[in-house]
């Protein structure tokens, strides 16, 4: 039974059959269009955009594109952040070592530590601060579902 349909798809009166039907829907639909009444002062329809315009894989590489860009500037901004906690750690270090190489008895020792411990907390809470006033971190663009493909006719038996 199978055979036999294949058969008959293949066969040329099958195309001759689609072109009668193709110039019946030509001819309905010009009928059709001269009885519709003629709209001279239609609304204009906006000009498209293009934004519009582009497809969706299109829009998608832009918008990844611009999101890699954001994550680029992003990160830079993060890397200059920590340089700046950095050498606020070293110059913490730096002051303490040289309170302790002058340092003689247990409370300036303790006074040195405690300056060394502040000035690290300040600093943490500066690049916090400053991470923070970066604002949320981008998000990334959603990739478009791919469309699906035809099914051929001999895949689904």
């Amino acid at each position: 039974m199978a055979y036999s349909q294949n058969l008959h798809m293949m066969l040329s009166h099958t195309i001759a059959m689609n072109q009668g039907r193709s110039r019946a829907a030509i001819a309905a639909l010009l009928a059709f269009s001269l009885l519709a009444p003629a709209t001279a002062f239609a609304e204009p329809t906006p000009a498209p955009t293009t934004d519009s315009l582009r497809s969706p894989l299109e829009q998608y590489r832009i918008d990844r594109d611009a999101f890699l860009e954001a994550v680029k500037e992003r990160s830079q901004q993060i890397r200059l952040i920590n340089i700046a906690f950095k050498e606020s750690c070293d110059k913490a270090a730096r002051d303490f070592k040289m309170a302790m190489s002058v340092a003689r008895t247990p409370d300036q020792k303790n006074n040195a530590a405690t300056l060394r411990k502040n000035a690290v907390s300040a600093a943490i809470v500066a690049r916090d601060t400053a991470i923070a006033g970066l604002g949320a971190e981008p998000v990334p663009p959603i990739e478009p579902a791919k469309p699906l493909k035809a099914t051929s006719k001999k895949k689904q038996r």
